[in-house]
């Protein structure tokens, strides 16, 4: 089962096959900039669809890194006419051109980057999805790693085809020049190989998705979000299995959920405005990992009383102050039964307590309470800062 609680769909291995293209290097007429990650991506997802958890047989998974020409690809796809199968999968990772009329083209070593020879030098997205439709596999899935990626939607062979792009028609993708991936394929990666405690079994696309949605843009790197779009059922469809399921009431389970919160909460804040749902969405994640928490540990468990710390202030950030004094109150007098006085985690809710009540009005016991950081805001704030990763390498468009 998925997470809405409808069965999902495994592609049987043997009935199966993935094309999987990188295009790293850039040569003469190319003016275009080399990407050797998306070699390294192309192998590692290979790895992760054909190792323990993934659904896929390594005898179906055609690799190809650097191709010379468009035929080069083509060619790598079954032959028309092989009889029902399961799954097509096309994966591509390197510059996205766009020729006359806006069209998405994928780079081949030579490529150049002109409206008017991106197409005779490239490989043309409507060429793969021509490929694909040769196939009578029930499902057909392109995951495109480039800019303007989502511009592949607009290919009149792309209809019956599940797209998963790095971008928007728009936007670039982006890289740490200094990074072992490029942006998208590395957090889908690392997506697939540490999985989510409390997700599925397996990873659907729908589930991928949404994921990626929120880790992406609060990347180091501020990598654009995903975008998807589905054929009837195909986001039911899963590529590989959850390394983590069954994880999410333990104390590792319950941090890693902790921090895809946190960064939900971050998104929210991004931009000028506050993104409600995005808050809400926080919110629910918190008051999930609060009540596993207390179920699991102990309501004054030093990281559960973070986590409650966290709750109260997402609460009070998504326009309900008194909910979250109230909160902080709790958590405030749980702290003190259970931590010396100068505790700088309960110096930080106390702190995150005076201000919620400010905030709503709510008569304080206590004035002058000591500010420090904490997850929520600081007093005299609207909002703040959610906590980063650490720093990649210098970001890069293509």
């Amino acid at each position: 089962m998925n997470d809405g609680g409808w069965v999902v769909q495994l592609p049987r291995p043997r009935r199966s096959s993935a094309v999987l293209v990188g295009t790293a290097t850039q040569v003469t007429p190319s003016g275009l900039h080399p990407i050797p990650q998306a070699a390294a991506g192309v192998r590692a997802l290979a790895d992760a669809l054909t190792g323990p958890a993934g659904h896929l047989d390594p005898d179906a998974v055609r690799l190809r890194v650097d191709p010379q020409t468009a035929t080069d690809v083509l060619d790598l796809f079954p032959p028309a006419g092989g009889g029902r199968t399961d799954l097509c999968l096309f994966y591509y990772a390197g510059h996205g051109l766009l020729a006359e009329g806006d069209r998405l083209c994928l780079a081949l070593p030579g490529s150049v980057d002109e409206p008017g020879r991106a197409a005779r030098t490239s490989l043309p997205v409507q060429d793969v999805f021509a490929a694909m439709s040769q196939s009578a596999a029930r499902h057909k899935v392109a995951v495109l790693d480039c800019c303007f990626a989502a511009r592949a939607f607009d290919a009149p062979a792309a209809a019956d085809v599940h797209l998963l792009t790095a971008t928007t028609r728009t936007k670039k993708a982006r890289y740490g020049e200094a990074a072992e991936f490029t942006g998208f394929t590395g957090a889908l990666l690392e997506l697939l190989g540490d999985g989510i405690p409390d997700g599925p079994e397996h990873l659907d696309l729908g589930t991928l998705h949404r994921r990626l949605a929120v880790t992406l843009p609060t990347s180091a790197d501020r990598c654009p979000a995903p975008a998807q779009r589905t054929v009837g059922f195909s986001h039911d469809l899963a590529l590989t299995r959850n390394p983590a399921h069954g994880t999410g009431r333990t104390r590792d389970g319950l941090a890693a959920r902790a921090r895809f919160a946190l960064r939900t909460r971050r998104l929210a804040l991004q931009g000028a405005v506050v993104r409600p749902e995005r808050m809400e969405q926080a919110v629910r994640l918190f008051a999930g990992i609060v009540a596993d928490g207390v179920r699991e540990l102990s309501p004054t468990d030093r990281e559960v009383l973070t986590y409650r710390h966290a709750h109260g202030s997402v609460v009070g950030e998504a326009g309900d102050a008194p909910g979250a004094a109230a909160l902080l109150d709790a958590v405030v007098a749980d702290w003190e039964s259970a931590a010396a006085p100068d505790d700088e985690r309960l110096t930080a809710a106390r702190a995150s307590r005076a201000h919620w009540r400010r905030e709503g009005a709510v008569p304080s016991a206590g004035q002058g309470e000591p500010t420090g950081p904490g997850l929520s805001v600081r007093p005299g704030q609207s909002r703040g800062a959610a906590v980063s990763p650490a720093e990649p390498g210098r970001p890069s468009g293509r």
